[in-house]
């Protein structure tokens, strides 16, 4: 079903017809296929209606992570945004958007404090869509728990995520998803539970 509806939001951009694919995983938003280190702490729309073939960009400014992205009418926005809370700080339209691409399918790294890595990705889930997941690795080079989900279950994941880091200890990621006709880019902030703070919140969810 939810393949289904992200060919029709592929469609209203004249981007081209789906191929189906058949689901091997999925899961609620959070839920642990096995015991794991990361928490989900925020999850949140950054935008409603963006353009899932333009290029999206995070990057590290002071306390903040900046997500450049695309909107439909070639228009380029950067919205500056508080990597635990998601709570966005300012936002800036920047003039014309890069110029659309096909979306990778590869994952996201970034290194935390101890040199703890989380690994962000895309895989098939039940009903057809992708689903975006995320792992925890040691600094050695070993698995820490299994995949947790990060998208709801609702959506349908478009291309690869982005993720990015301030304080080594919570990671932003993003990713582009439909659940309809349109395309939201969604942002999650994980952290590692080993040294996530007394003030951390469980899964604050905000359309």
């Amino acid at each position: 079903m939810r393949a289904a509806l992200a060919c029709v939001g592929i469609a209203a951009f004249g981007l081209g017809g789906c191929a189906g694919v058949n689901g091997t995983s999925g899961g609620k938003l959070g839920e642990l296929n096995g015991v794991s280190p990361l928490r989900v702490v925020a999850t949140r729309a950054i935008d409603s209606k963006v353009h899932p073939m333009a290029p999206v960009h995070l990057a590290a400014e002071g306390d903040t992570i900046a997500a450049t992205f695309g909107l439909p009418g070639h228009r380029q926005v950067v919205a500056r945004l508080d990597p635990a809370s998601l709570d966005q700080l300012s936002r800036d339209q920047v003039g014309r958007s890069e110029a659309t691409s096909a979306r990778s399918a590869g994952a996201a790294r970034v290194v935390l404090d101890g040199g703890r890595l989380v690994v962000c990705w895309t895989r098939p889930s039940v009903d057809g869509g992708r689903e975006a997941v995320a792992q925890m690795w040691s600094a050695s080079g070993s698995r820490l728990g299994a995949p947790m989900v990060i998208s709801p279950p609702e959506s349908d994941v478009f291309g690869s995520p982005q993720a990015a880091t301030t304080d080594g200890r919570h990671v932003l990621v993003t990713f582009p998803e439909t659940s309809g006709t349109s395309f939201e880019l969604r942002a999650v902030s994980l952290a590692d539970a080993d040294q996530s703070s007394g003030s951390d919140r469980v899964a604050v969810v905000a359309r």
